[in-house]
């Protein structure tokens, strides 16, 4: 499997994202269809998530004052991008995935003022003992 790189929030003058890595995601969609392997279209997928927001909102799904590294938001939407490939090119590892989730389209991504990182079920208030 391939997977094309994520877009940076480069918006031009029309609330466009322009491409900020040249023929690099171009080359990698050529290199899967000629070994005929899975592709997951990162890069279109996360234009139109970025897209979809909005040159002022998407900078929520981003670290501040970064157009290329996310924060928890924006990490959490690109690997909803990285679950519809995964479920769109039929790979074996959909079994690993929960089946009772929602389908995800970049062009409508979770409102950011709902989103919540659940604690993790291996996290625990304990405090060790020793200190």
């Amino acid at each position: 499997m391939l997977i094309t790189p994520v877009q940076r929030r480069t918006f031009d003058a029309e609330g466009k994202i322009t491409n900020s890595h040249g023929d690099y995601p171009e080359a990698v969609r050529q290199v899967a269809k000629e070994l005929n392997v899975p592709l997951i279209d990162l890069n279109a997928m996360s234009k139109s998530f970025y897209e979809a927001m909005g040159q002022e909102k998407s900078k929520l799904a981003f670290k501040e004052g970064d157009a290329t590294h996310h924060n928890n938001y924006g990490s959490y939407e690109l690997a909803k991008c990285i679950i519809v490939g995964i479920r769109a090119n039929k790979l074996a590892l959909v079994k690993y995935l929960l089946a009772d989730v929602p389908p995800f389209n970049p062009s409508h991504p979770d409102a950011l003022e709902n989103f919540n990182v659940p604690a993790s079920p291996l996290s625990t208030n304990v405090k060790p003992l020793g200190n």
